[in-house]
Parts: C-alpha cells; structure tokens; sequence
C-alpha cells in the first residue's frame, strides 16, 4: 500500500495496512486507528472524538475480532 495521508481521507474511507493496521475517518469525520500494541500484546482502536457516556473512544484487547468490531463500531458510532 503506498502511504497516504490521514487529513486525505473522507468520511467514510478507511485505508488498512499489509500488517492488518486500519486507519478511516468516521461517518462524523473523526479519525479512527486499529494498530497492534508495541509494549505488550494485543491491539488498540482509537477516535479522536471527545469522550461521551455510552460511546468510549478507545479499546485494548488481545482478540483481532474484537479490535475489528471496534473499528467498524467506532466508524458508525463517531
């Protein structure tokens, strides 16, 4: 994949990586990653939305499905 720039994406668009790694802007236009822990096992799904009750904006987890089903929930929910 050759490299892109987060700012290019559009709402909607997500890009992944040769390694699994996913990067997309949301329906609401936040940024949201999907990338593998570096100081432990497992993965991490990040918004760069504000924190709201019953809409986090992060997970940890050691389960590729899970960081999966975060990332598209955080694409809709964000």
């Amino acid at each position: 994949m050759a490299r892109f720039n987060a700012s290019d994406l559009e709402p909607g668009q997500v890009e992944s990586k040769d390694n699994g790694e996913r990067l997309g802007r949301s329906a609401g236009g936040h940024l949201v990653q999907l990338r593998r822990r570096v100081s432990e096992p497992g993965f991490v799904v990040t918004v760069d939305a504000e924190p709201s009750k019953g809409a986090p904006t992060e997970l940890l987890t050691h389960e590729w499905a899970a960081a999966n089903a975060a990332f598209d929930r955080f694409m809709r929910q964000h």
